[in-house]
């Protein structure tokens, strides 16, 4: 019985090893798009460019909370994009698995990712346009 115990603990203690948390320590450095869909009206023109643009950005959480992103899209939203987010910070929501970015005097409202861990892939999901953004760090 104390053997099964042992065993047991053992086989708890490497699965807790091996599973990465969602936590600002994970969140902190620079992102990349791996892959991008729209998960809501794929087929509008206006998406599949949101999505584009998406897909060329880097996204940077540093560790003092401030927020950088920029893209190598031409397109004219992501321009106005990467000039909203200049001097914006960032706050991750641990409970809500959320990072939230923004001004503080604004409730850090201009973007809110979701984060979460699918078959060991980091998935951002940008909550207002419904873009699910498959991550690689830098």
């Amino acid at each position: 019985m104390k053997n099964l115990f042992l065993l047991l603990i053992f086989l708890l203690t490497i699965n807790t090893s091996q599973s990465q948390t969602i936590d600002e320590a994970l969140i902190t450095g620079k992102w990349k798009v791996k892959k991008a869909v729209a998960l809501k009206d794929a087929e509008k023109p206006e998406n599949k460019e949101l999505v584009a643009g998406f897909q060329k950005g880097i996204y940077i959480f540093n560790a003092d909370h401030s927020f950088s992103f920029e893209t190598k899209s031409s397109d004219a939203m992501m321009e106005k994009l990467e000039k909203l987010f200049q001097n914006n910070k960032w706050i991750f929501d641990k409970k809500k698995k959320q990072i939230k970015v923004g001004l503080k005097k604004e409730g850090y409202s201009n973007m809110t990712f979701i984060v979460s861990l699918k078959e060991k892939k980091i998935i951002f999901v940008i909550e207002d346009a419904q873009i699910e953004m498959v991550m690689k760090k830098q």
